[in-house]
């Protein structure tokens, strides 16, 4: 008996392609990368298992970035903000939209890559869709543009899954009235702090430090240590989260060992992300150092794997401190292009400094 299943996987369109690229991530760089292999006449395609920009979308609304618009447009195209600041986190996914149509960029969208395996001619890709379609994409070569962030940080802790403890911060609306713990100590924690005081949360920030990180943006740093300061918003510096109950938290001083347990209804965890290396390993790349970086040449960023590049925060695996973002990465993109194209290897670009370094 032939079922619905059946006939949309016959009558699907896209159920054997090929490209002489496959870009797998659709965030600023992957989306340079194809842009610059474009310009000199290679075909690509960008698969993504998200949305566009799928990092950018899941910042709060109207985030800010850290970085000026300048650092972060991409492809020579300006990015251009109403205010002459920072852009926000809705202007910078509108760029994207933006650039990918300008450019006629060929972007599938929540399709993840289940494999990659090498064949006569290259590699095959076998990919799924939302909807559960399976799919195989032939290509010469494959660029790994992943991103560095693709599952929050735990902590370890008994509780953490429970259902009032997330990641993101979402809507500060949600939390109006309630007692929130924020855990971490760097810009997201300290902007959500701010964000869900102002939404009419009654907040404490916890760190395991004595003190919050020093490179907190410039603009969030004096409102979230005045706010602490003023008693609006509670710190617990210098103790660290232990067991998370069903309407408490029990804190742990780093010094001292002393516990306490405050009562809460919701925790927030802004302590980081990891990187996922599980495409890199299938293909049997190769990592070095704590943060399982990939190892590549510099001047081309092919991996150790022939046929096999990497590009964007990818590369530098799962960063405690980020060493490695988008102003820095565009060169990643050239390379890549210059090295399939049979073009001397792009110099290093000389970065002006940054404002809040």
């Amino acid at each position: 008996m032939t079922t619905p299943d059946d006939l949309s996987r016959r009558s699907d369109p896209l159920a054997r392609s090929a490209t002489r690229v496959l870009v797998v991530g659709a965030g600023p760089i992957g989306l340079e990368t194809a842009i610059e292999l474009r310009r000199r006449g290679i075909e690509t395609l960008n698969l993504d298992q998200g949305p566009l920009g799928a990092q950018v979308m899941a910042f709060p609304p109207a985030t800010r970035w850290f970085s000026g618009p300048e650092r972060i447009s991409i492809a020579g195209v300006p990015l251009v903000t109403v205010d002459q600041e920072k852009a926000t986190r809705e202007e910078y996914l509108a760029y994207l939209r933006a650039v990918v149509t300008h450019f006629d960029l060929p972007v599938r969208t929540y399709e993840s890559v289940a494999s990659i395996t090498r064949t006569d001619d290259g590699f095959e890709a076998r990919t799924r869709t939302l909807g559960g379609l399976e799919r195989v994409v032939e290509a010469e070569r494959i660029v790994l543009a992943v991103g560095g962030t693709a599952r929050p940080r735990r902590l370890g802790v008994p509780g953490e899954d429970r259902p009032f403890v997330s990641h993101e911060l979402g809507e500060p609306h949600r939390c109006f009235g309630r007692r929130v713990i924020v855990v971490g100590g760097k810009n997201s924690a300290a902007e959500s702090a701010i964000r869900l005081w102002r939404a009419g949360a009654r907040v404490t920030i916890v760190h395991h430090r004595e003190a919050l990180h020093p490179r907190i943006k410039y603009w969030i740093r004096p409102e979230i240590e005045s706010s602490i300061r003023s008693g609006l918003i509670h710190a617990r510096l210098g103790t660290r989260v232990v067991e998370i109950g069903p309407g408490s938290v029990t804190l742990e001083g780093v010094a001292d060992g002393a516990r306490t347990e405050v009562p809460v209804d919701d925790v927030l965890l802004q302590i980081g992300f990891e990187a996922d290396g599980s495409l890199f390993e299938v293909l049997g790349c190769e990592f070095q150092g704590e943060n399982a970086a990939v190892r590549h040449d510099p001047s081309t960023m092919e991996t150790t794997v022939p046929g096999v590049h990497v590009a964007g925060t990818a590369v530098n695996g799962t960063q405690g401190s980020f060493q490695v973002y988008i102003e820095n990465a565009h060169i990643h993109a050239h390379r890549i292009a210059a090295s399939l194209a049979g073009e001397p290897v792009p110099a290093d670009p000389e970065l002006p400094e940054l404002p809040e370094a």
